[in-house]
């Protein structure tokens, strides 16, 4: 068995040597009966993760194990880890970090037959809290944001101090949440609905998440406005004459999850689609068309400031934000009600207007366009990033007209983490695997139209 006293556990205060070291300051097993185990010792991998679209963190840990301790410990789920993990050791910025214990999945013997790895998974607490719980209430005249607080901080029993990051939304609403459904199902529920107040006339783009900070609830939008935390380039290792920065915001590797699908743009609603409303008050039936180009004309808050869209049109001379009847959708809405006279009649007769026209198209377009563009790239470990933050990754053509090295006009530029994973090592080794998205190209296509030669070429390669 490694030792990682010497690797990873103790690197000395305040000080990093490589850009891979990592300093594991805490790591307890609390058991239900108030046994505290420290297990660093046994520690062969650890793996951490954060993901945008995930309501929590979660994580495993991979132990060598030559005591029993499954046994001796009595673990049934009931337990506790407690993890302090950072690049130095004992760093001001670190805190303890507890998460239960849900399931032991892998068990593995080793050749000796006198040990075994095991393998224990860990999420925070609250996501085992919604599995236990339902909730049934009723919301009268009350903005989204608000909701989502009383269920954190009234329903789970969130401690105040993680729930800090949940930013405001436009619209009060009257909602009853469904009946006896989950916590966190009930926020995901509501986000559909939730307007930022920066951007709410073609915004309905609320995320709900937790990082090692506490819970958030941000707009996309806003996400997209931060300054990026960091440049990151996929360049030559290990050259004597780069500094120590250089060195941890190299990529390692990087791998395409998706760079364009067309049948999936085409059936995800990413730059067209329609909805058919129905209020059956009114009696009456409306159809909203959602068009790319005009959203975009509207909402300049796209990651890189250019459009997604290419406009080149298909041999029926549609383009991508034509073609409506890839995505039809269907929902009650209100549209209205309660500018009609016979319902102004009545005191609080008419619920005030969901605005699903504009939220259901646009929401259904924005989480799309996000993963327009989806890279893994592997740092150098960073405890300090975090889901939601946005990066700059310049990423090299393989060779230009010049016959030199430059940076790809559509791949490089600003990205949101949308997914980290922390994996240390018992060989010392800090990694950082990060999935970057957006929903935009650095440089913006060049206009196509259905004159222009390449739309041409499009044609006679339809002809052929």
């Amino acid at each position: 068995m490694s030792d990682i006293t010497d690797q990873v556990v103790e690197t000395p205060a305040g000080t990093a040597y490589y850009p891979q070291d990592a300093s594991i300051d805490k790591l307890n097993i609390l058991t239900s009966s108030g046994q505290t185990v420290d297990v660093k010792k046994l520690l062969v991998e650890m793996s951490y993760y954060e993901d945008i679209y995930s309501f929590v963190v979660s994580g495993y840990v991979m132990l060598r194990d030559a005591v029993g301790l499954i046994e001796k410990l009595q673990l049934t789920g009931k337990e506790f880890i407690e993890i302090n993990f950072g690049k130095v050791s004992n760093s001001s910025s670190d805190d303890d970090k507890t998460f239960r214990l849900y399931g032991v999945p892998k068990r593995t013997p080793e050749g000796n037959l006198n040990s075994e790895v095991i393998k224990l998974y860990f999420c925070s607490e609250e996501l085992l809290l919604s599995q236990q719980v339902k909730i049934t209430k009723s919301y009268n005249g009350v903005e989204v944001y608000n909701i989502i607080n009383d269920i954190l901080l009234n329903q789970l029993k969130v401690p105040a101090s993680r729930v800090r990051n949940i930013d405001p939304t436009v619209g009060k609403y009257d909602f009853n949440i469904p009946a006896n459904i989950k916590p966190l199902e009930a926020i995901s529920w509501l986000s559909t609905y939730a307007r930022p107040t920066t951007n709410s006339l073609v915004g309905a783009d609320m995320l709900f998440y937790e990082t090692v900070d506490g819970f958030n609830f941000k707009s996309l939008s806003t996400l997209y406005q931060q300054t990026p935390y960091q440049t990151y380039s996929y360049q030559q290792k290990n050259l004597n004459t780069a500094t120590f920065q250089q060195d941890v915001t190299t990529v390692l590797d990087y791998e395409f999850v998706k760079s364009y699908n067309s049948l999936q743009e085409a059936s995800s609603g990413a730059f067209a689609s329609k909805l058919i409303s129905l209020d059956p008050m009114n009696r009456t039936k409306k159809t909203t068309y959602f068009d790319y180009s005009s959203y975009h004309q509207k909402n300049s808050t796209t990651i890189n400031g250019t459009s997604a869209l290419s406009s080149a049109p298909n041999r029926l001379n549609l383009t991508q934000n034509q073609a409506y009847d890839g995505v039809t959708k269907m929902a009650i809405g209100n549209s209205g009600q309660k500018l009609k006279p016979y319902y102004q009649q009545g005191i609080n007769s008419v619920a005030e207007d969901i605005y699903l026209e504009n939220s259901i198209p646009t929401r259904t377009a924005q989480l799309a366009l996000l993963s327009q563009t989806v890279l893994k790239i592997r740092i150098p470990g960073d405890p300090d990033i975090r889901v939601g933050y946005t990066i700059n990754f310049n990423f090299g053509t393989l060779m230009d007209s010049t016959g030199q090295k430059s940076l790809d006009k559509y791949y490089s530029g600003k990205y949101v983490v949308t997914a980290a994973r922390h994996i240390l090592q018992s060989s010392g080794i800090y990694q950082t695997i990060l999935e970057i998205s957006k929903d935009s190209p650095a440089t913006g296509y060049a206009s196509i139209t259905s004159s222009s030669p390449a739309a041409t070429s499009f044609a006679q390669a339809y002809a052929d």
